[in-house]
């Protein structure tokens, strides 16, 4: 006990702050402590940065995804269907948890547009037209409608935009979707529908993909025999998946089971996790090189300061004391170091995120700049990551002050 009160007494605090104000001869802050400070702060700002990017890419790929497949789908537990059972969607539906189930139909077939001999693989998905195709579609529409069913009842196909594009934006012409049975069996299982719009979900791999027909006319393709391909279930706002998938656990049978959108989509999910990882690792390494700086000012100090260690150990000063002077030099550096990479690390952010600095591609065209994210958790973390490394670096040099002989330092 009476060790960590010494290293934390006022006495070693303010010994060292005053140490790491004033160069022992030229009573100015020394150029290696400048270095010092200047490396954690880069290092701290650089994560900052990168934080705050990685959160923005992760959350608008994340909006992307669900505002167009939901945050969680009910789906066969293996080569089945979904029963077309009303009773059960109702269940569903009553849960707290659940803001809306949705059924659909969905499936890979070849779009051919006859009109100007064009055609092209997509990812059929057939929903009822009696419903958004999704949350916030009016937004999105690029041009046409998003409609499902014309006023005689007849199917449209709304795609995404540079499917579209692929048709030349052919708006009244018909388009005709050839499921793998129709090309492989005796089975015609081709259907009909009329473009009638295309609209912009901001994800590429969607835009470039997807097709929405009535679900009536894609379970004629894909699943004549009758059921679905899944549920769509939308949590309530303020409820997160894992509360309203656990709700649904509670009423699947067996058959049946739930699954987030990082669960359907694992290679996305793996990607990004990987990227993450990848980033804070190498700016990481970074920070620690930096860190070493701290190492080698320390040890400096302790150098040019072994008289003064000496008076203090003549004096009664202890081992503890001795030790806590230069652990503080450490804590004062990464401090400073870590407040300033935050305020440069935030700045940038803001740079980022509001000037043009950096754009991203043409294909997303909901941001025109990087998507920033700040989080105070993760600007927290690196702070105090930073701070820990430093005084990790300062434990050598500490250690060895506190163990020189002050008779044979006042000897020389």
């Amino acid at each position: 006990m009476s060790v960590v009160i010494q290293l934390f007494s006022p006495v070693s605090w303010r010994i060292a702050w005053r140490y790491i104000r004033r160069h022992p001869t030229r009573r100015r802050v020394a150029f290696s402590t400048v270095v010092s400070v200047a490396g954690v702060a880069l290092g701290v700002a650089a994560l900052v940065v990168v934080m705050g990017v990685l959160d923005g890419l992760e959350h608008f790929i994340t909006e992307s995804v669900v505002s167009v497949d939901a945050s969680l789908a009910v789906v066969p537990a293996g080569t089945g269907v979904v029963p077309d059972d009303p009773a059960f969607l109702e269940t569903l539906k009553a849960l707290p948890e659940v803001a809306s189930a949705v059924p659909y139909v969905q499936g890979e077939a070849i779009a051919r547009l006859p009109a100007r001999n064009l055609e092209a693989g997509c990812l059929v998905r057939g929903v009822p037209p009696d419903v958004p195709l999704f949350p916030g579609i009016d937004s999105m529409v690029s041009w046409g409608s998003p409609a499902l069913l014309d006023s005689d009842d007849g199917a449209l196909v709304v795609m995404g935009l540079y499917l579209a594009e692929q048709f030349m934006h052919s708006s009244g012409d018909v388009v005709v979707f050839f499921p793998p049975r129709s090309l492989f069996s005796g089975n015609d299982r081709s259907a009909r529908a009329v473009l009638s719009g295309a609209v912009e979900t901001g994800l590429p791999s969607n835009d470039r993909n997807l097709a929405w027909v009535p679900i009536s006319m894609a379970a004629g393709m894909f699943l004549p025999a009758g059921g679905f391909s899944g549920i769509q279930v939308t949590p309530v706002p303020g409820s997160g998946d894992d509360d309203a998938a656990r709700a649904i656990r509670a009423v699947l049978p067996d058959s049946l089971q739930v699954l987030t959108w990082r669960e359907r989509n694992p290679a996305l999910a793996a990607s990004m996790k990987l990227e993450r990882l990848g980033s804070m690792a190498a700016l990481l390494l970074i920070t620690l090189v930096a860190t070493f700086n701290i190492m080698g000012t320390v040890a400096r100090s302790v150098v040019e300061r072994r008289r003064d260690i000496a008076v203090i150990r003549s004096m009664g000063g202890s081992d503890s004391l001795v030790t806590g002077i230069f652990l503080w030099e450490g804590v004062f550096v990464g401090l400073t170091g870590a407040c300033a990479g935050v305020v440069i690390g935030l700045l940038g952010c803001h740079l980022l995120s509001s000037t043009g600095l950096v754009t991203l591609p043409d294909v997303y065209s909901f941001h025109d700049n990087l998507p920033v994210r700040i989080s105070p958790t993760s600007v927290a973390v690196a702070a105090l990551a930073a701070v820990i490394m430093s005084v990790l670096s300062a434990l050598v040099p500490a250690a060895r002050a506190a163990s020189l002989d002050p008779v044979t330092v006042l000897r020389k």
